[in-house]
């Protein structure tokens, strides 16, 4: 592919909710652009740019797909990204690398829950968007019901440059605002015509419409509107631009991916208004100094890895946005984030699983590069006399936890580094091991992300596994004080075994552990088996004395014993310490306590009495609501760790997938005796 500088590129993430048709547009502009000579799946159910297993199986996009294309002289790099929620990591990865955003609206269900999620990330990081409405060619559509649902949810700056010619059956082209003219499908090819007499009206007030939108911001347009004067095709271009970049102006554009409707002048909207990468600022820290610095796509090179794929053959395959600078193929380069050095071999652009090589990029482009050693997804690569190192992006925290366990003994040393590399992959994923209970676990979006890892785990590195419920950390502790003897005598013949101790017991705080001390007078129990006494006790306190849960929060002493001069021993007198405390935890009121965490909760507002009444029927407390934002509400409650194992898919339902939530662990409480009767029957 030629090398292009950065003026004539267009860096463009492809989102929306599910279903709404992002990778059939993708293909279309790809179509279109002669970059492939076919659109859909072939026999195997694969396309172009959903080809993993995974998406042939589940039928939808899981990875986001870089498919770079040439327009008229130009590069336009689409990253196809998924829009089921469980994968909303890989969005935000690609808008973060984008210059900008198009919004794919379905015209038959029009702003769904992953759109609303998508629009907010942009606004977030002030990305700019355009929407693309699609599937005009639907039964019982309305374009101007659809633009004022978008104008309700986005605002007033969400303005058609096109209307759709016909609808239904009949939709059969796009009228452009900005040019005056149409563009039609005959025969399977695109013509330009003038408008037709029927649509004269319709697109003339549109095209006012437009007009006083970009003139609420620009003085000079403002001024020839009031006094009546005719603006340009170029004045109305350049005031859209204006507005587009400074997020004022949300262009919306039509068409249908079924029909092939409204590409050609997709791609070209997209070259004319949507906002280049060049001369745009980045800004990181010198990793030796911590200063700040800027650097424009015209100083040193600079770049980040925003996606990583994973491959037991190939290795990793890294995917680099070029922020300043060129980079040329064979070249050695800095990593700064992991401040070791990286040789680049074969650079390439992808269009979806077709792989280009190219010599060199221009900064704002999207490269691949295979086999780096040490680099990883959020890592930045620069020339080590110019460091530079860029901010790790913050991916979506994981909501849903799951012990994963290996199917076959033989996998069980190959799961953690196996999933290790699995989670360069996909970062939004995180594996731990729980030390309360033992268990390894998993942490994803939701179930599907979970089920989908597991997928790979076992086609890229052969390790079958399976999810279960994590075990939940009960504890035992005592509500009184007790005292009791502990005698171990054994007679075997020869040597026998002899110890002898008293213990006291009683509860502490919540948090406070195990505590042992001695106030043993005149060398009741030899000091050199008295280490063996604290031993047995923390062994016995470790094993659980009722429940099979560790005991915790009790004070142990040893306040009186005996011993035999032959028969005493280590053994016997760390035997003896476990028999009193048995004894003692007996009489000292036990009971089971159960681990409590603390939840941040982010829902609109309209679903917090729905949310809220969930909570207290799994006996949480709600500690504190606020509005931090519109229509936004927080809520932080206190909830038992056992009521939260499936919380993720819970709220997901209950806020219709809008909802998200933190969770820490917080403090153990003692759990009801219904819940400890269950627990000790099981």
């Amino acid at each position: 592919m030629t090398e292009f500088s950065s003026v004539q590129l267009r860096n463009i993430s492809v989102v929306g909710h599910s279903k709404c048709g992002k990778t059939s547009i993708v293909e279309n502009c790809l179509y279109k652009s002669g970059s492939i000579n076919r659109i859909g799946k072939t026999a195997d159910g694969s396309s172009v740019l959903d080809y993993e297993p995974e998406e042939i199986k589940h039928k939808m996009t899981i990875n986001t797909t870089l498919a770079a294309c040439e327009w008229h002289g130009y590069k336009i790099n689409f990253l196809d990204t998924p829009g089921y929620p469980d994968f909303t990591a890989q969005v935000q990865s690609a808008m973060s690398v984008s210059e900008a955003a198009l919004i794919i609206v379905s015209a038959s269900s029009g702003v769904e829950v992953e759109t609303d999620k998508a629009w907010q990330y942009a606004e977030k990081i002030s990305l700019p968007r355009a929407i693309f409405i699609n599937k005009l060619d639907r039964d019982n559509v309305d374009f101007n019901n659809i633009i004022d649902e978008l104008r309700i949810h986005f605002g007033k700056g969400v303005v058609p440059i096109q209307l759709p010619i016909g609808q239904a059956n009949s939709f059969h082209g796009v009228a452009d605002l900005i040019t005056m003219n149409t563009k039609v499908l005959i025969k399977n090819q695109t013509q330009i015509y003038k408008i037709p007499d029927y649509m004269q009206s319709t697109v003339t007030d549109a095209r006012h419409i437009l007009i006083e939108s970009l003139a609420e911001f620009n003085d000079e347009l403002l001024e020839k509107y009031l006094n009546g004067e005719e603006i340009s095709e170029t004045e109305t271009a350049a005031a859209l631009i204006e507005g587009i970049v400074t997020g004022k102006i949300f262009p919306v554009l039509c068409g249908s991916a079924e029909k092939g409707i409204g590409f050609r002048q997709l791609l070209n909207s997209i070259i004319e208004y949507l906002p280049t990468p060049y001369f745009r600022t980045s800004v990181g820290s010198n990793p030796f100094t911590n200063s700040l610095e800027e650097r424009n796509t015209e100083d040193a090179f600079s770049a980040v890895i925003f996606k990583t794929v994973v491959d037991q053959f190939i290795g990793r395959t890294s995917y680099i946005k070029i922020l300043s600078g060129s980079m040329r193929e064979n070249s050695t380069l800095y990593n700064s984030s992991s401040q070791k050095t990286e040789r680049i071999g074969t650079i390439c652009t992808a269009c979806g699983k077709n792989i280009l090589p190219i010599k060199r990029v221009s900064a704002g482009d999207i490269i691949t590069v295979t086999k780096l050693q040490s680099s990883k997804t959020g890592d930045t690569l620069c020339y080590e006399e110019t460091p530079i190192c860029y901010e790790k992006p913050d991916y979506p925290e994981p909501m849903l936890k799951l012990a994963i366990t290996a199917k076959d003994k033989t996998d069980e040393d190959k799961i953690s580094p196996a999933l290790s590399r699995l989670i360069d992959e996909e970062p939004s994923l995180k594996l731990e091991k729980d030390n309360r209970t033992g268990d390894l676990c998993i942490s994803g979006i939701g179930e599907l992300h979970l089920d989908i890892a597991l997928e790979k785990l076992q086609r890229k590195f052969g390790v079958s596994a399976y999810l279960t419920e994590p075990a939940v950390a009960y504890r035992e502790t005592i509500k009184t004080a007790a005292k009791a003897e502990g005698k171990y005598k054994k007679q075997s013949g020869g040597h026998g075994q002899y110890g002898d101790v008293w213990l006291e017991i009683s509860p502490l705080e919540r948090g406070s552990g195990i505590q042992f001390t001695e106030t043993i007078f005149g060398g009741a129990v030899p000091r050199q088996y008295i280490p063996a006494v604290e031993k047995g006790i923390r062994e016995t306190l470790a094993k659980g004395l009722f429940s099979n849960y560790p005991m915790t929060d009790i004070k142990t002493n040893l306040t009186d014993g005996s011993y035999h001069t032959v028969d005493s021993s280590e053994m016997a007198f760390k035997t003896a310490a476990g028999l009193a405390l048995k004894k003692a935890v007996s009489e000292a009121s036990p009971t089971i306590l159960e681990p409590y965490c603390s939840i941040k909760i982010t829902v609109p507002e309209y679903y917090i009495g729905t949310v809220i009444g969930g909570l207290n029927t799994k006996r949480g407390r709600i500690l504190n609501t606020s509005n931090p934002a519109h229509d936004i509400s927080i809520i932080e409650a206190q909830v038992p760790e056992a009521e939260l194992i499936k919380y993720a898919t819970e709220l997901r339902s209950q806020t219709q997938g809008r909802g998200s939530y933190s969770i820490d662990f917080s403090h153990y409480e003692e759990v009801p005796d219904k819940i400890r009767d269950k627990l000790l029957k099981k």
